[in-house]
């Protein structure tokens, strides 16, 4: 009966998320997005799903722009109100704007990325902290789940950053960067709140098969021509492929995993040089 809250679920890696963390067995899932038409859609693919448990989720959706201090905020504080917890925070809002190199990107460019990259990811990783640190252990809260003391936690983060982080790409700086930071503040709140018993890790995903990847039939074709094709598996990723891991990384499973960056990316970093 675990709780996920959930930034950017719409589309792509959000929504797998979402359904991949029902299909392991949680139950209850406040949803966080600007988009609420999309909001309502995975709401109702989530509820209209026939279950193999048969147990639908309890799902809650709230409109936020994860920029805005004052929305994130209000947007887990509704959540805690409506489900007591947070066992599970999964950050996957991000956008990207292929806007040249340094010399050329516009301010306005760089600060739109960084404001949801990485701002706004840190917005969620510290409301979800600050709800987190301060409730019983899942062994206490799940007594039926019989989860080992020692394995126990009072949340867990997971941050959707990018193999970008790791390894550049022409004409991305800013979005580069801001998910490079990611992986930096993953590792400062692991150590900083791993006496809280709250892990906190990040997911690196290589070239995915989603919006991001598609605004456009050039885009999508010079993806295609060239890092899938640099790519050892040579094929895009799925969403769901990003979603199973973040479901381990979330639950007990991986109980001796904090601070650690799982690149999901086809074995292009192996590749890399």
């Amino acid at each position: 009966m675990a709780v996920l809250h959930l930034t950017a679920f719409d589309t792509g890696i959000g929504r797998a998320t979402a359904l991949s963390f029902v299909q392991a067995g949680c139950t209850k899932l406040a949803l966080v997005d600007l988009d609420e038409a999309g909001l309502e859609v995975t709401k109702r693919l989530l509820t209209d799903t026939v279950w193999p448990t048969g147990v639908n989720p309890l799902v809650r959706t709230y409109k936020c722009d994860v920029s805005s201090p004052e929305g994130v905020v209000a947007a887990y504080a509704a959540a805690k109100e409506s489900f007591s917890r947070i066992d599970y925070s999964v950050h996957c809002a991000g956008i990207i704007v292929f806007g040249g190199p340094s010399a050329d990107l516009p301010v306005e460019d760089f600060d739109r990325q960084n404001s949801i990259n990485y701002r706004g990811l840190w917005l969620c990783s510290r409301e979800a902290i600050r709800i987190m640190r301060s409730q019983p252990l899942d062994c206490e809260a799940y007594p039926e789940a019989k989860i080992l003391p020692s394995r126990a936690q009072r949340g867990a983060i997971v941050n959707i950053s990018s193999a970008l982080a790791v390894y550049a790409q022409p004409n991305c700086p800013a979005y580069c960067g801001a998910k490079a930071g990611v992986l930096a503040l993953t590792r400062c709140d692991a150590l900083d709140y791993v006496a809280d018993r709250i892990r906190v890790n990040a997911v690196l995903p290589g070239v995915v098969d989603s919006p991001m990847t598609n605004p456009s039939p050039e885009v999508r074709a010079w993806l295609e021509a060239n890092p899938v094709q640099h790519t050892p598996m040579k094929r895009f990723g799925q969403p769901e492929e990003i979603a199973d891991v973040a479901v381990f990384l979330a639950g007990n499973k991986a109980s001796l995993v904090t601070g650690a960056s799982w690149t999901v990316d086809g074995g292009a970093l192996a590749g890399w040089n």
